[in-house]
């Protein structure tokens, strides 16, 4: 059986998420939800925050906001799953850490992934065109993918997305 990885970001997003996914022939095909929290935004406070006060978030504090992170995963996988489920596909879902785009490529070159389906731009980004149109986990995907990609373009809020399919080159 051979899957198909989505890279699920947000809560809210099932209406694009099924958009997209009707374009997808889902029979057969399991969808591998996959959530990445990156860690590097942490590790950025943590620098900003020696760098001015002199002293690292104590130990419980980053607890609690690594607990924090994981709830909001659990309730974007949960949201996803049940739109695969409302099309009618057979799902997994996964929950990483790291690097996403990094993350979402050994995902892929590992689990028999056939394709990635994945958002250009995080949700709040602004929309221009040209190089800039794909966000830096889009970018990366994009450009080390062992599979095709196909990139939903947030077309505006309350509007549908649409899908562009990327193929990578061989090597």
């Amino acid at each position: 059986m051979s899957a198909v990885l989505v890279a699920v970001s947000e809560v809210g997003a099932g209406p694009e998420l099924e958009a997209a996914l009707a374009s997808v022939r889902l029979a057969g095909r399991t969808l591998l939800l996959a959530h990445v929290i990156d860690n590097g935004a942490r590790g950025d406070m943590e620098l900003i925050r020696g760098r001015f006060l002199g002293r690292p978030l104590p130990g419980h504090r980053l607890r609690d906001i690594g607990a924090a992170e994981r709830d909001a995963a659990t309730s974007i996988l949960a949201e996803a799953a049940t739109v695969a489920e409302r099309l009618g596909a057979g799902c997994e879902t996964w929950l990483g850490e790291g690097e996403p785009g990094r993350e979402l490529v050994r995902l892929a070159a590992g689990g028999g992934c056939e394709l990635i389906v994945i958002g250009a731009r995080p949700p709040e980004a602004e929309l221009r065109p040209g190089p800039h149109s794909l966000g830096s986990t889009a970018r990366f995907v994009v450009d080390h993918s062992p599979v095709p990609v196909l990139l939903l373009r947030r077309e505006g809020r309350g509007r549908r997305a649409s899908a562009h399919s990327v193929v990578p080159r061989a090597h």
